[in-house]
């Protein structure tokens, strides 16, 4: 079958599936895959005429959001407002609105992949300093020490917090208080929450009064392959505000098929939203740590056939964690782009950069899979910074020449041309409005380079083939590669048809890739890499190369690390378990790339010794190669240095501040910073933890010493006091044990006291609190608390063994008897009534004590 043959029965099985779809009805709504209850389930809207559908449903329905002057979330008040509004020819397209869920959970992030890294190393100056971030979904926790006094709230910030959502803010802009791992990608930027049980877009209002340009969304409902009230609404808000980008997770349905749409019944077309349908939206997918898409992401195509997910990113907990990713890229890109030219980007300027700078991953050119690629930090920001875009306004049936020249020595032009198109109708069956079509002329040669299309035909192979060069007539987004191509000037052609208003901004963003052998991208100089881990290396390579892999510690002899390493591929690095400066480098035939000089640092772990009442210990384990280590605290919003110690403790003055963290150095390098502790948690008192007697059988009493530290300490004595006299029964000098168990067999009928005192190398001494141990007198019993109350347990210290324990009422009955087996014994007295009571002990036959007790 031909292509033309294959396009047009693919058109053919979208009008038929538009037809039965019953035009202004969901597939949820002439399924009826919900329960109906009045007052509370909540239906999406578009119409012809708002004022004529508030009028005639006034007192029907409550409005539960306002997306703008004619999309509505509704919730009927009545039972048969449902089947009114299915009839009502003002109602163009009704929908039940679904419950939002989150789309993955963070294991861990890998920040080099995406050339992040690369990006925070070389253009330190970019943080997002200034820049404010939107995370629809539930609140995150605005206390968290990577978040803390950078958040803010607005009318639509959701009461309830989720780990999620706080994952999400962290992966976009954190502040790598509590760790390393938590620095996200614009850790200066500012953010706030959007309740994602609102699945239309928040009004505009909302982000013009809070200079909010970038939106997260990680979340996805049920498969939904049509043009809908929530796709309709995002297109048409970021044409009314075109500066204004979202951010979709593509979701984690890829091994379900849709039932509805001509993709129905196979495992493509399986976003989950028609939210993510939206054109002027970009949705995203990851990779995990086989750096590989995972079989559970939902893929492309678009209902239509446009290709979504646009980009990818990593993500090994799912697609939520890429969105995220990309959600601070994004914010990165804008500042950058703002600082150079004064104006925030249109959002599909930022998505031209983006996918423009992108790698191609997975099978070769784009797919209905990776997308346009994955997401190259450095590679955007560094587009920008050498002027590599254009923006065009584009009037009906015009066309405009841009120049691009391309030097000598480069591999590959990629060209991206994206546009903020309108809205189309709510179910249309294609959505693209205005179409522009482009072209790469090379100047003087007549020949002419097209964008690249992929297959929309229903079935796996098809959309599983490789991508062909033809007009694109289907996407608002043009992709356009040249491989090799001859040195010389350029033209972009851009051609208008038909346009629905006076004029089409366009976007244009290239990248041109450097003819190269090898490059490194991770680590690359002042880069940290974590001792005793495995560190995923990054870099740029020719197709096709084999690379041998070897390492220098301080700067002595190669040791070799990997043969044969397929480049077409990156490779994880079990690092050495070492603070120490290092540099990789990988041979290639006769040719040899080395790194830079960069520091490998292990982690060091941090933990509170003591909590005294003037005084805090911090100790952490040392590093043989270290020269000092710097200790932080939190600041208003970030650590901050507050000591250099030579030694692996330090004794603080107490602190309103509770958080801190150390990092070694190693010739003046700082290394990683531990872990953030808070020292109030860590189960540290003052040098004594625990100090505890009591009987363990009928001949022993067990003493039980826990200290937190032996700092300064010289020297601990444990008294014994019996009948006012005191004799040392223990003597301890510092060991490497911080936890001590004795046994007492010499007991004395009374009352035996013990007693920890620690001498300190100063003179000074610590006392424990007083522990006292009642001993029975043989063949006797002790009981308490006497007299006992209705709520309490009754307590017996005895020989045990098997002697019984006999409970006799003021009317001479037994009212309890039970045999003792230890030597305390806790007694369950709940059924005795309140009132006077004989005990007796009996060893046999025999009564060994008689005493008394009063229950109340």
């Amino acid at each position: 079958m031909s292509d033309p043959q294959k396009i047009l029965i693919a058109h053919l099985l979208l009008l038929a599936t538009s037809a039965f779809s019953q035009g202004n009805l969901s597939p949820h709504v002439i399924n009826k895959d919900f329960r109906f209850e009045k007052g509370k389930t909540i239906f999406s809207v578009t119409v012809s005429d708002s004022v004529i559908f508030q009028k005639k449903y006034n007192g029907k329905i409550t409005v539960h959001h306002k997306a703008n002057a004619k999309c509505f979330a509704i919730i009927p008040l009545e039972n048969g407002v449902l089947e009114e509004l299915k009839k009502d020819p003002n109602v163009l397209f009704l929908d039940h609105h679904r419950k939002a869920v989150v789309e993955g959970a963070l294991d861990f992030s890998n920040r080099s992949f995406n050339r992040i890294t690369k990006a925070n190393q070389l253009f330190q100056n970019l943080n997002g300093a200034n820049q404010n971030v939107s995370i629809k979904e539930q609140s995150f926790d605005p206390a968290n020490i990577d978040l803390i006094t950078r958040s803010f709230s607005t009318g639509v910030t959701p009461s309830s917090v989720s780990q999620h959502a706080t994952t999400m803010a962290i992966l976009i802009a954190g502040g790598g208080n509590s760790s390393f791992r938590a620095r996200g990608v614009a850790p200066q930027a500012h953010f706030t929450s959007s309740d994602f049980n609102n699945l239309l877009p928040d009004a505009t209002s909302i982000f013009n009064s809070n200079n909010i340009h970038v939106q997260n969304h990680s979340y996805g409902v049920d498969i939904e392959n049509y043009y809908g009230n929530e796709a309709v609404a995002y297109d048409q808000l970021v044409y009314q505000n075109p500066d204004l980008l979202h951010v979709f997770s593509a979701g984690n349905s890829g091994k379900l098929k849709p039932s509805t749409g001509i993709y129905q019944n196979i495992e493509f077309a399986n976003l989950t939203g028609n939210f993510k349908q939206a054109k002027n939206v970009l949705v995203v997918t990851a990779v995990d740590t086989a750096l590989s898409i995972n079989p559970l992401n939902s893929r492309g195509p678009a209902f239509d056939g446009r290709i979504k997910p646009e980009l990818t990113a990593y993500g090994q907990g799912g697609t939520s964690e890429a969105a995220a990713l990309v959600s601070g890229i994004s914010a990165l890109i804008q500042q950058k782009y703002r600082a150079q030219n004064q104006e925030l980007p249109d959002a599909s300027m930022t998505k031209a950069i983006l996918i423009a700078s992108a790698q191609d991953i997975g099978t070769s050119g784009i797919d209905h899979l990776y997308g346009y690629g994955n997401v190259n930090a450095y590679n955007a920001i560094k587009l920008i910074e050498q002027n590599q875009f254009s923006k065009v306004t584009l009037l009906s049936n015009s066309q405009i020449a841009l120049p691009i020249n391309i030097p000598t020595s480069i591999s590959e032009i990629k060209i991206a041309v994206a546009w903020t198109d309108p809205p189309a109708s709510v179910n249309s069956n294609s959505v693209l409005i205005n179409d522009i079509d482009s072209w790469l002329d090379q100047t003087g040669v007549g020949t002419i380079t097209l964008p690249w299309i992929l297959s929309t035909y229903p079935h796996v192979d098809s959309l599983l083939a490789a991508p062909k060069r033809k007009t694109d007539h289907l996407n608002n987004i043009e992709y356009i590669t040249l491989t090799n191509p001859q040195p010389g000037s350029y033209q972009l052609i851009l051609k208008s048809g038909n346009i629905s208003n006076e004029s089409q901004k366009v976007s244009v963003a290239y990248w041109l890739n450097e003819q190269k052998i090898f490059n490194w991208d991770f680590p690359i100089v002042a880069d940290i890499v974590e001792g005793g881990k495995k560190n995923l290396l990054v870099w740029e390579a020719a197709a096709n190369q084999i690379g041998q892999l070897a390492v220098q510690i301080n700067q002595g002899s190669w040791q070799p690390v990997e043969s044969g390493i397929d480049l077409n591929h990156y490779f994880y690095w079990k690092c050495p378990d070492t603070l120490a400066n290092a540099k990789l480098k990988m041979t290639i035939g006769v040719n040899e790339f080395i790194t830079n000089e960069f520091l490998i640092s292990p982690l060091l772990k941090m933990k509170t010794i003591f909590i005294c009442a003037d005084s805090v210990g911090l100790a952490w384990n040392s590093f043989k190669n270290s020269t000092g280590y710097e200790l932080y605290t939190m600041g208003d919003q970030y650590l901050k240095k507050i000591a250099l110690a030579y030694d692996t403790l330090i004794v603080l003055p107490q602190s309103a501040n509770q958080y801190f963290s150390v990092a070694p150095l190693l010739n003046g390098i700082t290394g990683y910073k531990s872990e953030t502790i808070n020292y109030t948690q860590q189960g540290a008192a003052c040098f004594i933890n625990l100090f505890t007697a009591g009987r363990l059988n009928a001949t022993q009493v067990n003493v039980r010493l826990s200290l937190s530290t032996w700092y300064t300490i010289d020297h601990i004595n444990i008294f014994k006091t019996i009948n006012g006299t005191s004799r040392i029964f223990q003597n301890l000098t510092p060991t490497n044990s911080l936890l001590f168990d004795f046994y007492d067999t010499e007991l004395v009928a009374g009352v035996m006291n013990y007693q920890a005192e620690i001498i300190f190398k100063n003179g000074l001494k610590k006392l424990s609190d007083l522990v006292k141990v009642p001993i029975e007198e043989k063949g006797k019993a002790i009981l308490y608390p006497n007299p006992v109350t209705a709520s309490s347990d009754l307590t017996i210290l005895s020989e045990g063994g098997g002697i019984k324990f006999r409970v006799i009422d003021t009317l001479g009955r037994v009212a309890f008897e039970a045999e003792l087996q230890l030597a305390e014994e806790t007694l369950d007295i709940l059924a005795l009534p309140t009132g006077f009571y004989i005990y007796q002990l009996l060893s046999g036959d025999k009564v060994t004590d008689v005493g008394r007790f009063i229950k109340y």
